[in-house]
C-alpha cells in the first residue's frame, strides 16, 4: 500500500463516482445489509449486524446547553410569515461551487429570504465546539454527511428536531417519499432527515485499459496481475473510501481486503482529484471509491470509464452531503424550518440533487440526469452506510481497521 497526495476535500456534489443516481418512478429504495434504525425505513428485509461499541447518544450536559427554539408556528402560512419576519437564514453544506451559487438563488427566489450559504460543512462543524464554548451562535442549519451529523452535531445535543414543523405540503406528504414518509435516521426519528439513497460503484475502470469482463467479481481484483495497478481514496480516514472499504469489507471479509489493499500494492490519496486523474490517464486504471462528479471533465472529452457490478461484493448506498439538520439556538430559527421544508420538498430536493448527484429519497422526483448504474435496485441488499447503527458503531471498528493495516 502507498499513499499520495494531499488531503482533499470531502465527497462533493455527488458521492461515490456512481455519483449516486437517482431512482426513476416511485420505486423503493432497496432492501439493505445494515441494522435498521429507529423511524421510517426503506422497504425491504434489512440483515442486522452485530457490533460492541456503543452508540453515541446526545450527552445530558450537552442537551441541557443547548436551549431549544421556540415552538414552531401552527400553520405554514405562520411560519412563512415569521421567517421573512427574520430575513435570513445562515446554511452550511457541501463546498462545491454549483450548490454555493444555485441553493441560495433559487431560495431566495421562492421565498424573499436570503440564504448565507457557508460552502465548507465540515470544517464549519468542526469550529463549532470552540464558537459555542465562546457563546457564539451563528448557525440556522447544515447539510452535511453522517460522520459530522451523528458524531459531532447530534452525539453533542445541537440539533433541534423538526419532524413537527414540516408544515409544507409538498414536503409533508408521506406517499411521495420512498420509505413511507420523510425519511429521518436518528433513534428518535425526527431530527436527521436523509435527502439521498445512491448506489455507489466499488470500482471504476478506464475502459481503454481495462475491460469489465477483466473484473467480474471482487475475487478478480486480487489476480496478480493488477498488483501495482489500482489506486483508491484512502479507506482509514471518514469519506468516500471508508464507504466503499466498508461495504467490501462486510461483503467479503478482513482477509479479502487485506489482500486487495496491502497484497496488490494499492495507492492511496485523499485527494479526489488525484483519483480521478490516475484512472483518466491509466497511471492506475482500476479505481475504488471515485467521486463521479470528478470523473464527469473527463466523460465530457470523451473518455470512457466503466463500472462493473461484482455479484460477491454488492455496492453500498450513501448519502453524501445529505443529512439534513437544523440547529438549536439559531439565531433564525423560523427561516431554519422553512429552509428544511423546502429542501424536503420536490423544488429544493431536485435542485440540490443536480449540484450533487444524488439519488433523491422523493418518488415523485424523476432524477433523468443521472446514470442509471447509480440508482439503487428493488430487490439488491446494499450496505446501508447512512444507517445510524452502522454509522455509530461498525464502521468505527472498519476505520481502524484499516487505520491498523496501511499505517
Amino acid at each position: 500500500m502507498k499513499l499520495a497526495g494531499a488531503a482533499g476535500a470531502w465527497l462533493t456534489a455527488g458521492g461515490l463516482l456512481a455519483a449516486c443516481g437517482g431512482t426513476a418512478g416511485s420505486s423503493n429504495p432497496p432492501a439493505t445489509a445494515s441494522s435498521k434504525p429507529a423511524g421510517s425505513s426503506p422497504a425491504g428485509a434489512t440483515a442486522g449486524s452485530k457490533t460492541e461499541a456503543a452508540s453515541p447518544a446526545p450527552s445530558q450536559a450537552a442537551a441541557a446547553a443547548g436551549a431549544s427554539a421556540p415552538p414552531a408556528p401552527k400553520s405554514w402560512d405562520e411560519l412563512l410569515a415569521a421567517a421573512k419576519a427574520e430575513g435570513k437564514v445562515v446554511v452550511t453544506g457541501a463546498p462545491d461551487p454549483n450548490t454555493r451559487q444555485n441553493l441560495p438563488a433559487a431560495f431566495k427566489q421562492r421565498f424573499g429570504i436570503d440564504l448565507e450559504y457557508l460552502p465548507d460543512a465540515t470544517a464549519v462543524t468542526a469550529r463549532l465546539q470552540g464558537e459555542r464554548a465562546a457563546g457564539q451562535y451563528n448557525l440556522d442549519a447544515e447539510i452535511n454527511g453522517s460522520d459530522s451529523v451523528y458524531v459531532t452535531l447530534y452525539a453533542n445535543g445541537w440539533l433541534d428536531p423538526f419532524k413537527s414543523a414540516l408544515l409544507l405540503p409538498e414536503a409533508a406528504d408521506a406517499s411521495k417519499w420512498k420509505p413511507g414518509g420523510p425519511w429521518f435516521r436518528d433513534p428518535k426519528g425526527d431530527t436527521v432527515l436523509q435527502l439521498f439513497a445512491t448506489a455507489s460503484p466499488n470500482v471504476t475502470l478506464n475502459a481503454d485499459v481495462v475491460k469489465p469482463t477483466d473484473i467480474p467479481t471482487g475475487d478478480s481484483l486480487l489476480d496478480p496481475k493488477w498488483k501495482g495497478k489500482i489506486c483508491a481514496f484512502d479507506p482509514s480516514v471518514n469519506g468516500a473510501g471508508l464507504a466503499i472499504g466498508s461495504a467490501l469489507y462486510v461483503a467479503k471479509g478482513e482477509d479479502y481486503v487485506s489482500k486487495l489493499y496491502k497484497g496488490q500494492n494499492v495507492v492511496l490519496t485523499r485527494d479526489y482529484k488525484q483519483l480521478a486523474d490516475w484512472i483518466a490517464h491509466g497511471n492506475y486504471p482500476i479505481g475504488l471509491a471515485v467521486p463521479q462528479n470528478y470523473l464527469d471533465d473527463y466523460v465530457k472529452a470523451g473518455l470512457k470509464f466503466a463500472q462493473p457490478e461484482l455479484p460477491d461484493a454488492p455496492d453500498g448506498t450513501n448519502g453524501g452531503f445529505g443529512l439534513l439538520v437544523v440547529l438549536n439556538r439559531a439565531p433564525h430559527p423560523n427561516a431554519a424550518r422553512v429552509f428544511a421544508n423546502w429542501m424536503a420538498s420536490p423544488e429544493g430536493m431536485t435542485i440540490y440533487s443536480k449540484t450533487q448527484f444524488q439519488v433523491p429519497v422523493r418518488s415523485d422526483i424523476d432524477p433523468n440526469w443521472l446514470p442509471p448504474r447509480v440508482i439503487p435496485k428493488p430487490g439488491v441488499k446494499y450496505l446501508d452506510t447512512y444507517d445510524y447503527e452502522f454509522q455509530t458503531k461498525q464502521r468505527t471498528n472498519i476505520r481502524q481497521f484499516y487505520e491498523k493495516l496501511l499505517k
